[in-house]
């Protein structure tokens, strides 16, 4: 056995290490926005309540602005609306209880008891739930002080409004946003459709399962791109600046429909492909030139995600595409040859749907 050297060793572990690093400063890089607005949002809360309500420490005020923000963009008012009612379950409950029962842990097992159930009966989620314990804790744990729930609630009330206005007047790009989620989706599909090609042309059955487990994996790309479209239609209503991106927000709707279909069923044909080879037949090698044609296009398309359809060139490319598609000149005998050509001719279809193209006007474009 050969042992790697201590230079080796070293270089690996320096290279490990640099990546984890890159990805890291990523990760701070894309969501340096939401950060910069959270830490605008607790300043701006904390010196409403402290200056024009008069609450001492209002501590809760910032908390509640930034769990209303988050670093995601998605379901801000839904979770402003479960902060203040759960903050109102909360209060409520152990306000009631601790001036009946007084302060200690079996007070405080009773009131998170009371509050998360309540939250439950009236359909609250998981923020609504936690905070409706977390508040009666607040209040059944500590001494009580003039104002204590009263000075709670409005916190919250203000820490969700100043949260609601950053995101109306500082609000983020919604397109920016879907765009790269969209991109990272296309991305994927077109290194799939490239691996297909060099699978068929090796007919290596475990790199074929490789390729389906990496086409599997696409529906966490698919609800990436869906939670980034709510976030960015969510963002346009509420902020009055970004009202004009709902055109280019409803492209990103109409593209995720046919990159969703598009998904499923290149992950069918790529699954079709395993089968066959784990079975010992053979595929004729034009589809392989086919999926390579489709990684092309795909790569395209990353480019043109989200313009206006008249302006996409990938939209002649797939008709050029569309044509090759005729089972009998791609030398579709067996079954599975028949089904992958099925399943990318439905592909195509799909993605010139994605690309704003009627679905009846794209299969006239298929040969008989």
């Amino acid at each position: 056995m050969i042992h790697p050297s201590g230079s080796a060793v070293r270089d690996r572990f320096a290279q490990v290490r640099g990546s984890g690093v890159r990805a890291a400063l990523l990760r701070v890089r894309l969501n340096a926005f939401a950060i910069w607005q959270c830490g605008i949002a607790a300043a701006v809360a904390w010196l409403v309540a402290e200056n024009l309500l008069g609450h001492p420490r209002p501590f809760f005020a910032p908390i509640a602005a930034v769990v209303c923000l988050g670093l995601s963009n998605n379901q801000r008012l839904r979770r402003m609306g479960e902060l203040a009612l759960g903050v109102s379950i909360g209060v409520g409950i152990a306000e009631i209880l601790v001036n009946q029962l007084g302060n200690g842990w079996w007070q405080i097992t009773l009131v998170v008891l009371i509050g998360m159930s309540i939250a439950q009966l009236v359909g609250g989620g998981a923020l609504m739930t936690t905070q409706s314990a977390v508040q009666g804790i607040f209040l059944a744990a500590l001494p009580q002080t003039p104002g204590g729930g009263l000075y709670r609630w409005e916190d919250a009330l203000i820490g969700g409004t100043v949260a609601l206005l950053v995101v109306a007047f500082l609000p983020a790009d919604p397109g920016r946003f879907v765009r790269r989620e969209a991109q990272d989706l296309i991305r994927e599909l077109a290194a799939i459709s490239s691996e297909s090609a060099a699978v068929l042309r090796s007919g290596d059955s475990q790199r074929a399962d490789a390729v389906l487990d990496r086409a599997r994996a696409t529906q966490d790309d698919i609800q990436s791109w869906t939670d980034a479209l709510r976030g960015g239609e969510e963002i346009s209503r509420i902020s009055p600046l970004r009202r004009r991106h709902m055109p280019e927000l409803l492209r990103y709707r109409r593209g995720l429909v046919g990159l969703d279909r598009a998904t499923r069923n290149l992950r069918v044909a790529v699954r079709r492909i395993a089968a066959a080879l784990d079975t010992g037949q053979e595929m004729p090698m034009p589809l392989a030139d086919v999926f390579d044609h489709l990684a092309e296009i795909l790569h395209m398309l990353e480019g043109e995600v989200g313009t206006a359809p008249e302006r996409m060139v990938s939209t002649t490319a797939l008709a050029t595409l569309a044509a090759r598609l005729d089972p009998e000149q791609l030398g579709a005998q067996s079954l599975s040859a028949n089904v992958v050509v099925a399943q990318v001719r439905s592909v195509v279809v799909d993605l010139l749907g994605a690309t704003g193209m009627d679905e009846q006007q794209a299969r006239t474009l298929l040969p008989g």
